[in-house]
């Protein structure tokens, strides 16, 4: 919760998508659950549109709409450290991610139309490890950051008025602060279907994820993120020190953050 707000509209996942078979009854031997191979790891945070009336249920519903997308839809594609995953697959992973964030839309939008909040609506950002890469599908102002190398990026870019003032001025010039608060992609909330920007990094050990809402990166600046998550506190450490940052800084907004610290193979994987 930040300081302002009566209701907490994020909303965030943490999951191991794997196969597995739970066996109910079979001959001695043959009984128990069969865990197949982790498939990759999924980090989402949403960010509901309180402005729009049921920010909450849109977030937690598109993170359950495009979480069961991915488990009953996304085929099971293993991509390897040498990159030798047929070209189709890789791409396929990708274009079932943006289907997962359509789903995710269509789902707010039905449950807003039964629910009587028809422009009910929510930012979503998901990250799916799979080791060397993270995917990212993208709609609306939550973040996705890598620190690698002594370096943060951000990965994502704002679907906001004001990301679209910065980049259509002819010379660098500070937006009104009001455009910031305006969306033009996200799930649900108007007449317009959303746009998922998806892309692929190429990831290295040790480098850091940070999956956040904008209540983060309003009040704390990219440098005092990097000295947190550089520090040698453990993830869940850092991430709650960034929510307390950024409540200390006005906590104007509600806060969500994930970090996670990637692992090279053979333990690939996050924790």
């Amino acid at each position: 919760m930040g300081r302002l707000r009566t209701t907490n509209e994020d909303a965030y996942l943490i999951a191991t998508l794997q196969r597995s078979i739970n066996v109910h009854e079979a001959s001695p031997g043959a009984r128990g659950w069969f865990p197949g191979d982790p498939a990759g790891t999924l980090l989402i945070v949403a960010d509901g549109m309180g402005g729009q009336g049921g920010g909450d249920v849109a977030s937690s519903t598109a993170v359950n709409a495009v979480a069961s997308h991915l488990l009953n839809v996304m085929p099971w594609v293993k991509v390897n450290t040498n990159n030798s995953s047929p070209p189709t697959a890789r791409t396929s992973l990708r274009g079932e991610l943006s289907t997962a964030v359509m789903a995710g839309d269509e789902t707010v939008r039905a449950e807003g139309a039964q629910g009587g909040t028809p422009r009910m609506g929510t930012t979503l950002t998901m990250a799916f490890v799979l080791w060397p890469f993270v995917y990212i599908a993208h709609v609306g102002d939550t973040r996705c950051y890598l620190l690698a190398s002594g370096q943060l990026r951000c990965l994502t870019t704002d679907h906001n008025l004001a990301q679209k003032f910065v980049e259509e001025s002819p010379r660098p010039i500070e937006p009104p602060q009001q455009l910031q608060h305006i969306l033009w992609n996200a799930l649900g909330a108007g007449v317009d279907r959303p746009v998922p920007d998806v892309s692929k990094v190429e990831l290295g050990s040790g480098g850091i994820l940070l999956v956040c809402s904008d209540g983060l990166n309003k009040h704390v600046s990219d440098e005092i993120i990097q000295s947190v998550l550089e520090s040698r506190e453990s993830c869940a450490a850092r991430a709650v020190k960034l929510v307390e940052l950024a409540n200390a800084g006005g906590g104007t907004d509600n806060i969500t953050a994930i970090v996670a610290e990637v692992k090279a193979a053979p333990e690939s994987g996050i924790r």
